[in-house]
């Protein structure tokens, strides 16, 4: 499901840039669910992995995003100064594909005994 939101994700970001008139709503909103549905799956993704820590695992994986959102934000807004607001979100394309290139090797992490 995760990687199905990703390439969701990188079309709707794409159809909300280059799609003009009302069409663009419906692009919002694909975008909006396809950001929001990986992120709570990445969360228990990263507790099943680590099931005897699972505070350390959802510290560090909404950490890390947090962190790296905070980093990159001022980034594309100084991007958005010097040019125009579609030349900065156009990279953001691009970030659903690199996170779906790298959940590629992931497999379903195993069933812990106790369930």
């Amino acid at each position: 499901m995760v990687r199905r939101s990703y390439v969701v994700s990188a079309v709707a970001v794409a159809g909300v840039l280059l799609v003009p008139g009302p069409a663009l709503y419906l692009f919002v909103a694909l975008t909006s669910a396809g950001l929001y549905v990986p992120f709570s799956l990445q969360v228990t993704l990263g507790q099943d992995y680590l099931p005897s820590r699972v505070g350390t695992a959802s510290g560090v994986t909404l950490g890390l995003a947090v962190s790296v959102g905070g980093v990159a934000t001022p980034l594309f807004g100084a991007l958005a100064d010097a040019t125009s607001l579609r030349v900065a979100l156009l990279p953001l394309i691009a970030l659903p594909v690199i996170g779906w290139f790298f959940t590629r090797p992931l497999r379903e992490p195993e069933t812990p005994a106790w369930s």
